[in-house]
């Protein structure tokens, strides 16, 4: 399943990265599923899938963790569809998100009040010119109940977009 808030970013982008990679044709044959919308809505458009043991054995997220307003429905999302009790997560962000508030402490936090998950930084990437870069593992805790995934969590936020499965068949000439 591949991911972004606008479906532009989708068709413009992620559509022609697949074919300038020759992985195309795997989109084709339905191997890669394009779905646009809000972190909150996604959870019912794929499905209760952790709890099922049916969830997603690796899960990666790359610069999703600035808005700490968005970041709880990130979370959700995250603790709903990654397969207990093998799966992961990996975070790609900046440690602080200047401006906008968030953090990987505010994210490693926020992953550990769940208390069946842990979340630690596994690299730090530093080259003294910009901000520092870190990459957060998710995983189940030992023990963790599977059946408590997606429970205990508040409302989804009012506002947010409905989340909405893109055609992947979408002709060549148009990416």
């Amino acid at each position: 399943v591949l991911q972004d808030y606008n479906a532009a970013v989708l068709r413009w982008m992620t559509m022609p990265t697949l074919r300038l990679n020759g992985l195309w044709e795997h989109a084709l044959r339905g191997e890669a599923r394009f779905v646009s919308g809000d972190w909150a809505e996604l959870g019912p458009l794929l499905g209760s899938r952790a709890a099922d043991g049916d969830g997603f054995d690796l899960i990666l997220s790359a610069d999703t963790i600035y808005s700490t307003a968005a970041t709880p429905r990130l979370w959700r999302l995250i603790a709903q569809q990654l397969r207990h009790p093998t799966g992961t997560a990996l975070i790609a962000a900046k440690s602080y998100y200047f401006g906008v508030g968030g953090s990987v402490a505010d994210f490693c936090a926020l992953v550990g009040q769940d208390g069946r998950f842990s979340c630690e930084s596994v690299r730090t990437f530093e080259d003294g010119q910009s901000n520092r870069r870190e990459v957060l593992q998710v995983r189940w805790r030992d023990g963790s109940e599977s059946s408590a995934a997606g429970q205990n969590h508040s409302k989804e936020t009012s506002g947010s977009k409905r989340a909405r499965a893109e055609d992947a068949d979408i002709p060549s000439s148009s990416c």
